[in-house]
C-alpha cells in the first residue's frame, strides 16, 4: 500500500528536490576544502561521518526515539555548523552568487564625474 503512494510522490518531488541536494552536497565538499574557511568547521563533517560510521554512541540506542537518530542528528548538527558559520562571502562565491556592489560607478554610472587631481604645496 505504501509504495503505491510513494513511488508517483518521489518521481513527482525530485526534480524539485534533488538539483538542491547536489549544490547542497557540492557547496559542503567545497567549503570542506577550502583554506578560507576555519580548520574547526572543516573538521566537523568529516568528523560526523566518523562519528556514524564508529560502532560506539553518546546516546544508548535503548532510548526509543534520540537513541536511533543521534548519529543523523550530529551529521546535521555538522553541516548547519558548517554551512552558516563559514564566512559568507565564500559561501556566495561557492553558491554562485554575487553581493550587490556598493560603489557609486556600478549603481549609476551617469551621475559620476570621472576626474583627476594634484596636490600643491603653499609653503
Amino acid at each position: 500500500m505504501f509504495h503505491r503512494l510513494a513511488f508517483p510522490l518521489i518521481f513527482f518531488l525530485a526534480p524539485r528536490v534533488l538539483p538542491r541536494v547536489f549544490r547542497f552536497v557540492r557547496l559542503v565538499w567545497r567549503l570542506t576544502f577550502d583554506k578560507r574557511v576555519s580548520i574547526f568547521l572543516r573538521a566537523l563533517v568529516p568528523l560526523a561521518v566518523l562519528y556514524i560510521l564508529s560502532p560506539l554512541d553518546l546516546i544508548s540506542d535503548r532510548i526509543p526515539i534520540i537513541g536511533r537518530f543521534d548519529d543523523l542528528i550530529i551529521l546535521g548538527l555538522a553541516l548547519l555548523f558548517l554551512t552558516k558559520l563559514a564566512p559568507p562571502h565564500v559561501v556566495d562565491e561557492h553558491m554562485g552568487r554575487t553581493t550587490p556592489s556598493e560603489r557609486p560607478e556600478d549603481k549609476d554610472p551617469a551621475k559620476v564625474v570621472d576626474g583627476s587631481s594634484r596636490l600643491i604645496d603653499d609653503e
